[in-house]
């Protein structure tokens, strides 16, 4: 533990810190997560329901090339922040970003949660996802890139991105399929 000092001289928490950042400490990291699930916290059943609509629906927006399906994903005052661009705020800026991506060639993702904690009305979601876009001679090529979500609760109870931020952790390569 850190020692703490004031003037020179070394002082102690109070007994009822130490004990509340134990509690803290050993709290359970996820929330009726099951083995292999990722870790959730202050999210309930419905909430994480909700936003594995949102994943699933990213999911088969962004495989249809359905700009509009995808923008409607995002909150009206949205930003992206996506790899070596600059930032994009609002509805419109995203969708043209989106529209670049699809026109340049047909892509399919598959999304992963890493990570999901919710507070109040705003949540934040770590996840990772492998695009596959079609290569030379039949080959398939495969990126991974990992995003940072912050999510809003909408008054329907289902949930919108806020602000989003992405990078590549792999760029396209030669795979042997899909998702490998």
């Amino acid at each position: 533990m850190n020692e703490l000092y004031q003037e020179g001289r070394r002082i102690r928490p109070p007994a009822w810190a130490l004990a509340a950042m134990l509690l803290c400490a050993c709290a359970p990291s996820s929330q009726d997560a099951g083995p292999g699930a990722p870790p959730s916290r202050g999210a309930g059943a419905t909430d994480l329901a909700a936003i594995a609509r949102l994943h699933d629906e990213y999911v088969a927006a962004h495989n249809a090339a359905d700009v509009d399906r995808m923008v409607a994903l995002f909150a009206d005052d949205a930003v992206l922040m996506p790899a070596d661009e600059p930032t994009l705020t609002g509805k419109k800026a995203i969708a043209a970003h989106y529209q670049q991506f699809f026109d340049q060639t047909a892509s399919e993702i598959s999304l992963e949660p890493v990570e999901t904690r919710v507070a109040g009305d705003w949540a934040f979601e770590r996840v990772e996802l492998a695009v596959t876009v079609p290569g030379a001679k039949g080959k398939v090529m495969l990126a991974k890139a990992k995003y940072l979500w912050i999510l809003q609760r909408q008054p329907d109870g289902s949930w919108k991105i806020a602000r989003a931020i992405y990078n590549l952790d792999e760029d396209f390569a030669e795979s042997t399929g899909p998702g490998a």
